[in-house]
């Protein structure tokens, strides 16, 4: 017969408080001396305080798991830990001597970086020797392309071309070091903290089963699997992403009013605004209607043209009066058997032989009869205005510096929620509001730019498309600001 472990694993959590553990100390010692009574100030209460401590960080430790049997279990299981990776920039390093040269192996460049009135520099080194072949002319210094790579691992702030490094290192004969054009830099990656780990390795450990057939499983596979090339990652069930036929715009449904059809052009009326655009593919579907009103208006039909409660698209038959019928009109319908990955990289599209990579490693651990498709995310521009109050006891202009460089952030491909089908009035609001010398914001308002929105009924802006990142730069930005003296 099998083993019974049952009387030796009890995984029940014992988190006893040190409170709790000196009130039941109390109670047992009244079960043994029934006349007990234990009085505040005394030895023997400082005796059973302390005991009550001391056992509570028994208890405490009894709990924790320790950091590296954590990091050995999940090593084991394949999951490793996210080091800093180091930026690297293409510089164009020109000698002093018309017969070249050699730049040595760890020669030292730096770049110097402000960022909120502090000066940042960051130290960049050659990996290898470089030989800087002879000029070809004596009016011109020869000069060679070199990848440099940052000394530190991490992030740092993005460096454009035609920018002029410093010189560290002496003796090379270096007469300048400028990134090239383009600068093709690309930026590190900053180590995991002990709460990106923990949160990393127990979404890998989420993602370990014998097929991918949820969404959450694939983006916990595709993360853990692409940590240093999968910056944000959002799939989506029952969506085809097919270009051809597919459609992964947002799922609406709207109650029919009244249709007619004048000079092959049908109207169908709709009971609320509505958040249909033109070209949209849409599925009409009546009930109780005539066989000749479906024969006209039931199938699918591309829209031509909208108003409010109004959509219109060409349909080739005789004039129609105005009828109630009733019925729903249909977009971004769920279509069972696809999924759709969007994926972002690091602040970068990816290229296409990552999206298939990826794609091809998804589709070999997934379930039979799925069809899987891979797309960048739809990136999206919108204008922020309205009018804010700060407080006089501030520096306008630092904390209209923090507004716009909050909003940049929040709004950005990096950190913008890929589970938000909308950007929300009131989160832009709380934002602004939370910023140290805001005293209220008076009024706001988002306005959608460009194509991929849906047409604006509320306070709120919604995107066309799943997966949609927002856009945002300084120049979208046009709030008004008013000092306001406070007493």
């Amino acid at each position: 017969m099998p083993a019974d472990f049952s009387e030796y694993v009890n995984l029940t959590i014992f988190d006893k408080e040190p409170g709790d553990i000196y009130r039941d100390s109390i109670e047992i010692a009244r079960l043994s001396l029934p006349e007990f009574n234990l009085r505040v100030g005394t030895p023997e209460d400082a005796i059973f305080q302390a005991m009550a401590y001391v056992s509570a960080l028994n208890v405490a430790s009894i709990n924790r798991l320790p950091d590296r049997l954590m990091a050995g279990i999940v090593g084991m299981m394949g999951f490793s830990r996210q080091e800093a990776v180091p930026a690297e920039i293409d510089v164009v390093i020109t000698v002093g001597d018309l017969a070249g040269g050699v730049i040595p192996e760890g020669t030292v460049f730096t770049y110097d970086a402000v960022f909120e009135d502090e000066a940042i520099q960051y130290a960049f080194t050659t990996t290898s020797a470089t030989t800087v072949p002879p000029s070809e002319s004596e009016y011109e210094l020869p000069y060679a392309t070199i990848t440099v790579q940052a000394i530190e691992g991490g992030v740092i702030p993005p460096i454009g071309s035609g920018v002029e490094l410093n010189i560290i290192s002496s003796g090379t004969d270096i007469a300048s070091a400028i990134t090239a054009t383009p600068s093709n830099f690309a930026n590190g990656l900053n180590a995991d903290t002990d709460q990106d780990y923990l949160s990393r390795a127990s979404t890998y450990l989420r993602s370990l089963t014998s097929a991918l057939a949820k969404a959450s499983q694939v983006d916990a596979y595709v993360l853990t699997q692409y940590p240093g090339v999968i910056g944000r990652v959002k799939t989506f069930d029952l969506t085809n992403g097919d270009d051809n036929g597919g459609d992964i715009t947002l799922n609406r449904v709207y109650p029919i009013e009244n249709t007619y059809l004048q000079d092959n052009i049908a109207t169908i009326e709709l009971n609320a605004p509505h958040l249909y655009v033109s070209g949209d593919t849409v599925r009409i579907e009546l009930s109780g209607a005539s066989a000749s009103a479906s024969a006209i208006y039931e199938g699918e039909f591309e829209i031509d043209n909208t108003a409010e409660t109004l959509i219109v698209f060409p349909r080739v038959a005789s004039n129609q009066a105005s009828a109630q019928l009733t019925g729903s009109v249909f977009a971004g319908e769920d279509i069972a058997g696809y999924v759709t990955i969007f994926a972002y990289g690091q602040n970068r599209f990816l290229t296409q032989i990552e999206k298939d990579d990826i794609l091809a490693d998804v589709i070999n651990r997934s379930i039979a009869g799925l069809r899987f498709f891979i797309l960048d995310p739809t990136l999206v521009t919108l204008e922020v205005s309205g009018t804010v109050s700060l407080n006089d006891d501030y520096d306008a202009t630092t904390v209209q510096d923090a507004i716009n460089n909050a909003l940049i952030e929040y709004l950005s491909p990096a950190t913008f929620p890929m589970s938000f089908d909308r950007v929300r009035q009131s989160q832009i609001v709380s934002i602004i509001s939370n910023i140290p010398g805001v005293l209220y914001v008076n009024s706001l308002t988002l306005t959608p730019t460009g194509q991929n929105w849906l047409p604006k009924i509320d306070d709120d802006i919604i995107f066309k498309n799943k997966g949609t990142l927002p856009v945002l730069s300084v120049g979208d930005i046009g709030i008004t600001y008013q000092i306001v003296a406070v007493e």
